[in-house]
């Protein structure tokens, strides 16, 4: 979280990738280690800035009740371990009630960072009632290796669109 003293080291890492006089105000590592937000931006520089807050960074689902109102529900953290681009939701093992299926994955992220890829297909068993439990992945059969950025159904059949419009297709059970 950045706060209005300091920065964190990928936040800085950011910044220096965007803005290359960063480069000169701070030529080695331990130079930003402790800098506060007034030495890395002069005042000209932050004129006009707006300070925006993350208040939610888990995945989850939102369920409207009965009045059309949505509520969150919190999903498995194998949910958490990686992004997530598609929600789908189907009835995988018919019984009536729906599960979800999440995909997604960053593979060709920026080297610094590394790749975003523990999610080969995360199937989440509903019970009805707006809760999901994680059903692993050899029970689930799914096993998407890449960046999946589309899912759609047809005929019992699901087509994943994959790493720039490769697709994949798993016939359902």
């Amino acid at each position: 979280m950045i706060n209005n003293n300091t920065f964190s080291p990928i936040i800085l890492f950011a910044i220096f990738d965007q803005i290359n006089m960063m480069r000169t105000r701070f030529p080695n590592y331990k130079s930003y280690a402790d800098a506060t937000i007034d030495k890395v931006f002069t005042p000209e520089e932050t004129e006009g800035a707006k300070q925006l807050k993350a208040n939610y960074l888990s995945t989850a689902c939102f369920i409207s009740n009965a009045q059309g109102k949505l509520h969150s529900v919190s999903l498995p953290i194998q949910a958490q371990y990686s992004p997530v681009y598609t929600i789908t939701p189907l009835d995988y093992d018919h019984d009536g009630n729906e599960d979800l299926l999440l995909c997604g994955n960053i593979n060709h992220g920026r080297l610094r960072f590394g790749k975003y890829d523990a999610n080969y297909g995360i199937l989440l068993k509903g019970d009805g009632k707006g809760n999901y439990q994680y059903v692993n992945q050899p029970q689930s059969g799914f096993n998407l290796w890449g960046d999946v950025r589309s899912v759609l159904s047809i005929n019992h059949t699901l087509l994943f669109g994959m790493d720039e419009g490769r697709l994949k297709a798993y016939k359902q059970q």
